[in-house]
């Protein structure tokens, strides 16, 4: 336990507020800003008697509302430039956004083998495994190497206890 949440729990803290805080503050640290300013501001309006938590999550609400300001928004152009940036987003833990880039490029090219297999791989990670399975079906069936892939692909891991995973991956 850090000193400053010692500190916190000591002097009567609500472990709720501080845990929610932790988790703020897990986001922050990913670059997660939307995430994080959700975060806080349900802290902020959902432990107003917290005052030392409630102050400093203000002070790092500020901070988020900056970064989000400043961020230049990305639009990709094109089926490799989706498609390329889908894999950024899944690669940074950004599966909604990763997601929702994906079937972009889905769209364009539906058959295409790679756009399949990254969107089992971040549907999987997202944690929807009905989605996941389709989509490494259909990957499988674009390209029957994708099968080998998805044994030793981590971001399968979720999934490896799955006898329809298995069926797919070991036939």
């Amino acid at each position: 336990m850090s000193a400053k949440k010692a500190t916190v729990v000591a002097s009567g803290g609500n472990h709720q507020a501080l845990d929610a805080f932790e988790k703020a503050i897990r986001a922050l640290g990913r670059r997660e800003y939307e995430k994080a300013l959700g975060l806080l501001e349900g802290l902020i309006s959902g432990h107003p008697e917290e005052r030392d938590i409630v102050e400093r999550a203000r002070a790092y609400r500020m901070l988020c509302e900056r970064a989000l300001e400043r961020r230049p928004a990305y639009r990709p152009k094109g089926f490799e430039d989706l498609l390329n940036h889908g894999v950024f987003l899944h690669n940074r833990g950004e599966y909604q956004e990763a997601l929702r880039v994906l079937r972009q490029a889905a769209e364009i090219h539906p058959r295409n083998e790679h756009v399949l297999y990254c969107l089992a791989a971040t549907t999987a990670r997202a944690g929807d495994r009905v989605a996941a399975l389709k989509a490494l079906r259909a990957a499988i069936s674009a390209s029957p190497a994708s099968r080998t892939q998805a044994r030793s692909d981590a971001d399968f891991d979720g999934l490896r206890d799955d006898a329809e995973f298995a069926a797919l991956v070991h036939p």
